[in-house]
């Protein structure tokens, strides 16, 4: 089953370049490992970044206590197969058909920082291409329901789902329901797996898997200061420290791409790059080693300042949010990115790995 419509990590939406001219003239069942590439994983490339959205504040207790109780499961399994197939085949949908269609199956299947990277995939469907016709009935959904998360008397609940297309890297979808009802789950974070990974072990799906609610329990780092600092590690210009992380080739390809585009506009314009954490997205289950599987978004700007006497032409993708040709003073795209991490805990030491990770260019403005 193939979702196509948000972008693939390899194919970087900030490697859009600008052509720059002279003023004269972008567990549950085993888990599947993510396909294809040879990318070695490699201790790739801090300081913090700002957040994005509502601006929430970081928590400062602990992780919520868990029931006393007989631990159990937000969902029974079988209803929340039955969940994640019904959204999902509203996922596909949403990539199929035009108009009204469309809109219905993204409200039905789609909420956040998804759904908006979903519509602007949909309006660059023009330049990008259409995704892949898909025949739901020969060619059903079968999602793989990884992890449920434990009943602990909190909203929202959480289904993690893993979707293995015909050809490409395995996909994984977080599920969220702030009621906690089933007919109230819609996708909030999703991304392919980078080559070269593989997902831990979550606890039994009868038993759910725990929140991190609070601050970061047992685990050796804050959950949104992890993502700052993958945001700040990918930024432009290179940040003079780095940490020790694995991200299987995604945050040098990233930081390679704004090379080449500063290089390519050298002595007519300046790039810069920053990213922002949407604090709202970021959400924490728990591996069955104690280990975290971190989900969460970033916004990355890419803005270039244009030189005096000199000019931008855009491409077809920035005309799609600006209908402007030639830029005399700047020019900013907006990216979604979309990451997941594995953060290590107290009992369990390893260095933080990326295990998916994907990119959409939502917006672009300049003057």
């Amino acid at each position: 089953m193939k979702f196509s419509r948000i972008t693939a990590a390899a194919t970087l939406s900030s490697a859009l370049v600008l052509a720059a001219c002279s003023g004269d003239d972008t567990g549950g069942d085993a888990t599947t490992d993510a396909a294809g590439g040879n990318s070695s994983a490699t201790a790739d490339d801090a300081a913090s970044t700002d957040d994005a959205g509502s601006g929430t504040a970081d928590a400062t207790g602990q992780t919520v206590e868990m029931t006393t109780d007989a631990e159990t499961a937000a969902l029974p399994l079988d209803e929340a197969e039955e969940v994640a197939t019904e959204v999902l085949t509203q996922r596909v949908r949403a990539d199929q058909g035009d108009g009204d269609d469309i809109e219905e199956a993204q409200e039905a299947s789609m909420a956040g920082s998804v759904l908006r990277a979903h519509r602007a995939a949909d309006r660059l469907e023009p330049v990008t291409g259409e995704p892949a016709e898909v025949d739901l009935e020969e060619t059903p959904v079968e999602p793989n329901v990884l992890a449920i998360s434990r009943e602990d008397d909190q909203d929202a609940a959480y289904l993690l789902v893993q979707t293995v297309p015909e050809d490409g890297a395995p996909v994984l979808h977080l599920l969220s329901s702030e009621s906690g009802e089933s007919g109230d789950f819609r996708i909030t974070w999703e991304a392919p797996m980078l080559p070269d990974t593989q997902v831990p072990t979550f606890d039994p799906r009868s038993e759910g898997s725990p929140v991190l609610r609070g601050d970061q329990g047992d685990l050796t780092m804050q959950p949104r200061e992890l993502l700052r600092s993958v945001g700040a590690y990918t930024e432009w210009p290179q940040p003079d420290e780095v940490p020790d992380y694995r991200t299987h080739g995604y945050a040098p390809s990233v930081r390679q791409a704004a090379e080449d585009q500063a290089d390519a506009l050298s002595g007519q314009a300046s790039l810069r790059e920053k990213n922002w954490l949407v604090s709202d997205d970021v959400v924490t289950l728990l591996f069955e080693d104690g280990s975290g599987f971190v989900m969460g978004s970033l916004l990355r700007d890419t803005q270039f300042v244009v030189n005096q006497g000199s000019e931008l032409t855009t491409p077809e993708e920035f005309r799609v949010f600006q209908d402007s040709e030639v830029l005399t003073e700047q020019a900013t795209l907006r990216t979604s990115v979309f990451v997941g991490m594995r953060a290590p805990s107290e009992d369990v030491d390893f260095k933080p790995e990326m295990l998916a990770a994907t990119e959409q260019l939502v917006d672009a403005s300049g003057e």
